[in-house]
């Protein structure tokens, strides 16, 4: 329904200039929404191609403009020098040839600039005439300008005069008709010289060309010579489209690069002319060989492309299902990697056919970009969340600075709230923490030991969560840590022992010693008995 239309907007988009296209724009744009009304069905895929490609036309469109805007301006740039230019020449030149001279190069350059931003440009226009007016009105010497005219029409003509002459010493060729073309034109575009110049000028005119004309007519008779050069040209064309070896053809690029050049020697073929008679069969004749041969290969070679893009139309078409399938999964944002791999896949398979490529990539597309919005969205999420559960964690620290009598039950409402905040780990946890456990350390408190002392009710707190598993496992990672270091600790005490072994008698510091290990045991058996309480609410 929408394939033409499509079609028409892909020409556009084809467009080297799409500002001279914009009605033709515009009464596509009406006849896709009028399709688009009378559409009762779901999109099509070549509906979504005509939006995308109408907003790339719009694109586009706007590019052009604003380049032809930016175009107007430096033409206005260049014209307004063009005016001062004129002005200044108005103001100081006194030579009138030099004046002419530089009037013809300001207006030849003022037309130049014309043709290509047209007369839109009224403002700098109207500066450009007035300045003009003013050039003509101070040469107040219209006669010695006629004079002036006259003579240099003489000087120009006798140029040309002298030039014909060099002609008629030339070997007549077509090289020669071409310049005697060029002079004629040149002589008609001058203007005229004195009256009584006008007959002698015209007369060595006349005889010059006419010389040079039965010159020409015996040229003519070489033209045999010219039909050879002909088919000498014909012969090259076909040594070259016979030498072509199709072998060292790998791709479609490669193909189309050679068979550019076989297609313009095929114009060529057409201009060169007439061969003699003699030759003319026997050289059409090669000719159509040597191509039959190359195009008969080329055609050999799309049709196994053929078959090779419907096996990579399969591979496409199954990922794009994989791709739409994964869509619907519940675990859907959990698979980046998955899709990264599908991308990365897509361009292992290889081209398909130019018909199919843009519709199945824009399926494939879709998902992906889908996809990927769904996981921006999702982290964004995440980032709001993990805001709000840092103002939660900066709002309990100054709980506890602001509460001047903690007791029992306001501490654990302090500390559940504090644990609340434990469900998402962001990079200023590890910082909260330290302020959270300075500021209870004002307060005469340690936390650590407060975690221990309330340690079941911060499992009860941490079993409500969804991400339990993970909160209790980083904990446990943590305790197993503080055991390691701990017993690292004891033992090095009880190495310190041995320096205690021929003491008699009460020793205080064998004392502190046994006193000292006899606490971190105890901060060990604390941590054991934590890892067997997140074992049992892991297992529940």
């Amino acid at each position: 329904m929408f394939t033409s239309i499509v079609q028409e907007f892909k020409k556009l988009l084809s467009s080297d200039n799409l500002t001279k296209e914009i009605k033709k724009f515009d009464e596509l744009i009406l006849q896709f929404n009028q399709l688009k009304n009378e559409s009762t069905g779901e999109e099509d895929v070549n509906q979504l191609l005509s939006n995308d490609l109408i907003n790339a036309l719009k694109t586009k469109l706007s590019d052009e403009k604003e380049l032809i805007q930016k175009a107007a301006e430096k033409v206005k740039e260049q014209k307004t020098d063009l005016i001062q230019q004129l002005e200044e020449l108005v103001a100081n030149e006194q030579n009138i040839g030099k004046a002419f001279k530089s009037l013809k190069i300001i207006r030849l350059e003022w037309t130049r600039l014309n043709e290509s931003v047209g007369f839109i440009q009224k403002d700098v226009d109207r500066q450009f005439t007035k300045a003009l007016e003013d050039f003509y009105y101070n040469i107040n010497i219209y006669k010695a300008i006629q004079d002036h005219d006259l003579k240099r029409n003489e000087q120009l003509k006798e140029e040309i005069l002298v030039k014909l002459k060099s002609c008629t010493e030339k070997q007549t060729s077509k090289a020669l008709m071409v310049e005697l073309k060029e002079l004629r034109t040149e002589w008609e575009s001058i203007g005229p010289v004195k009256k009584e110049l006008q007959e002698d000028f015209w007369t060595k005119y006349r005889e010059y060309l006419d010389l040079l004309y039965s010159n020409f007519k015996d040229f003519k008779a070489s033209e045999k010579e010219e039909q050879y050069e002909n088919l000498n040209l014909k012969n090259t064309i076909v040594d070259f489209v016979s030498s072509i070896d199709v072998s060292t053809l790998k791709n479609a690029r490669d193909w189309k690069i050679i068979a550019d050049k076989v297609i313009k020697v095929q114009a060529d073929w057409k201009l060169i002319g007439h061969v003699p008679n003699t030759h003319k069969d026997e050289s059409w004749k090669k000719y159509r060989a040597v191509c039959d041969v190359f195009f008969n290969a080329k055609k050999e070679f799309y049709d196994a492309q053929k078959a090779t893009f419907k096996v990579n139309k399969k591979a496409k078409l199954e990922l794009i299902k994989k791709a739409e399938d994964l869509l619907q999964a519940e675990n859907t944002l959990d698979q980046p990697n998955t899709f990264v791999a599908m991308q990365a896949e897509w361009k292992k398979i290889g081209a398909v056919h130019q018909r199919d490529e843009q519709f199945l990539w824009h399926k494939f597309q879709k998902s992906c970009n889908e996809f990927f919005n769904l996981k921006k969205t999702a982290r964004k999420q995440q980032d709001q969340d993990k805001d709000k559960n840092n103002e939660a964690k900066a709002a309990v620290i100054t709980t506890v600075k602001d509460t001047e009598d903690i007791n029992d039950d306001s501490l654990l409402t302090i500390l559940k709230a504090w644990w609340l905040t434990n469900k998402d780990f962001t990079r200023k946890s590890i910082q909260y923490l330290k302020d959270l456990e300075k500021s209870f350390s004002a307060k005469g408190l340690n936390f650590k030991e407060l975690e221990t002392r309330f340690f079941d009710e911060k499992m009860e707190v941490y079993s409500s969560f969804e991400n339990k598993v993970d909160l209790i496992n980083r904990d446990k990672i943590f305790v197993q840590d503080q055991i390691g270091k701990v017993q690292k600790e004891m033992i090095q005490y009880e190495n310190n022992l041995g320096f205690f072994g021929n003491s008699k008698g009460v020793n205080p510091l064998l004392q502190g010693v046994h006193d000292k290990i006899e606490i971190l045991q105890k901060e060990v058996n604390s941590f054991k008995v934590q890892l067997t309480k997140m074992n049992k609410v892991l297992k529940n």
